[in-house]
């Protein structure tokens, strides 16, 4: 993997702000030629340092604002086997491997409670789980989508 320099990360800190700023505005906002930035984004893109452009929605305004944290315990020899099965679940909007006291800790959307309910169910049948940790999320306070890149800028 190459190392990204002080440009790349400029860019790429104004594209997570922004995936649809023109290269025009990054260039006047970094001061970057615009021609140099979409090479670099292009070369960013190929070599899988930008994944995806997409869309950041509104949980709420959409109808899938209930959300629950949940620590999944498993046994070690099924581990990866469960965390494959969680990812096929839409709802599963996360799944991550821990350290913590669970094995596995997955964020999971949904539009109601009854709702939410449903995919406990559906969780709790998968071979190889032995029991979930469920947590409800009153409020969030900060949620972001984003990488922070400011201090490794400082760094170059």
């Amino acid at each position: 993997m190459e190392e990204l320099d002080r440009e790349d990360l400029l860019i790429l800190m104004e594209l997570q702000g922004d995936g649809r700023m023109s290269y025009a505005d990054i260039s006047r906002r970094t001061g970057i030629p615009s021609s140099t930035i979409h090479d670099r984004v292009k070369r960013l893109v190929s070599s899988g340092v930008i994944t995806k452009f997409a869309a950041l929605v509104d949980e709420e305004r959409v109808g899938v604002g209930y959300t629950a944290i949940i620590g999944v315990e498993t046994g070690a020899r099924l581990y990866r086997q469960v965390a494959e099965e969680l990812c096929k679940i839409d709802a599963v909007v996360e799944v991550y491997g821990s350290t913590a006291e669970f094995d596995l800790m997955i964020k999971v959307r949904a539009s109601s409670r009854k709702e939410l309910s449903q995919h406990l169910s559906e969780i709790r049948v998968i071979e190889g789980i032995d029991d979930i940790y469920v947590m409800s999320i009153l409020e969030v306070f900060k949620e972001e989508h984003t990488l922070p890149l400011r201090h490794l800028i400082e760094e170059r």
